[in-house]
């Protein structure tokens, strides 16, 4: 497989619209931007937090931008409230990536749709992220994930964009990895996760649909953004930095290691994290608190604490 040339761009700008965690007297920086505080002397409504992720990506290079929406939450308005609370233009989005198909990343995205009222917007989705998923615990117990379906989509007028290759999107600024390797020892995918096949439950710790973003700055060098990292925040990281032969410069999104299925795999992953020599490390949605501790301690002056509404500028 030829590698895919991904171009550079001046600026990227990442907008968190849905994440964990919430908070509106987060301090901004220079390149970080928290959700505005107030209009015309009155309190703004603070965003919402729920178990979900999405976040808008902008790239602008030669007098030319491009965005896309990646993710849309957890429950079918969570995502739309909070545009509308930060007032957010969803206008200027040209397509939709979905980096897998649980429901804490799709559930908003037909509402969405629907709010765009875009004929043909394209959504960029692994094939398997339509699959029937259960969550089945160690006790037994069993609870079955809502699923995304083609249909859904196609009757909210999209179009559908399916890959498990390396596909550059936005006029190649923007690389959907498509499907990611494992190769690491450690990260070994989701051991709770099943799915329903010809009416049975089969083991599917893999989750293959799982997909991440890399965008290359001018200057600085590679972004990453996660959804989940089922397939290993290394193994997805290590992947996308050989995929475009960049240095890692800012990883941003969910890096799965929450509960006790993966607290024994922290040390380790944030060891191997730290030798990509990251400047920019933000950890969201099912990262954990342990973990987010653990970077925190190991990389106090690359970590970021991402609240809902943050935008970082790259």
């Amino acid at each position: 497989m030829d590698k895919p040339v991904l171009r550079e761009v001046e600026t990227l700008e990442i907008k968190n619209l849905m994440d964990n965690f919430t908070e509106i007297l987060m301090a901004s920086y220079e390149n970080v931007k928290r959700a505005p505080f107030g209009k015309n002397q009155e309190m703004r409504p603070v965003p919402l937090a729920e178990h979900g992720f999405s976040v808008i990506a902008k790239v602008s290079d030669e007098g030319s931008e491009h965005s896309i929406l990646v993710d849309t939450g957890v429950t079918p308005d969570g995502v739309l409230v909070n545009v509308d609370r930060m007032e957010i233009d969803l206008n200027p989005i040209e397509a939709v990536v979905i980096t897998h198909g649980h429901v804490d990343h799709t559930a908003g995205l037909v509402n969405i749709l629907r709010r765009l009222s875009k004929k043909h917007l394209p959504i960029v989705v692994h094939p398997e992220a339509f699959a029937k998923r259960w969550w089945v615990s160690p006790d037994g117990s069993k609870v079955r994930l809502p699923a995304l379906t083609r249909q859904s989509i196609l009757d909210a007028g999209a179009k559908l964009v399916e890959t498990t290759e390396p596909l550059l999107i936005a006029d190649g600024t923007m690389l959907v990895s498509g499907e990611i390797p494992r190769v690491t020892d450690f990260e070994k995918g989701l051991p709770t996760s099943y799915a329903e096949v010809e009416g049975r439950l089969e083991k599917d710790p893999l989750i293959k649909d799982d997909m991440a973003l890399a965008f290359k700055v001018k200057g600085k060098g590679l972004v990453v953004i996660s959804g989940c990292a089922h397939s290993g925040i290394i193994n997805t990281v290590r992947y996308l930095k050989d995929l475009t032969e960049t240095n890692v410069y800012a990883v941003i999104g969910g890096f799965h290691l929450t509960g006790k299925d993966f607290e024994p795999i922290i040390d380790r992953t944030v060891a191997e994290l730290k030798q990509f020599d990251p400047a920019v490390v933000v950890p969201c949605h099912c990262t954990g608190w342990k973990a987010i501790n653990k970077i925190y301690r190991e990389m106090p002056e690359r970590y970021i604490h991402n609240a809902v509404g943050t935008t970082y500028i790259f």
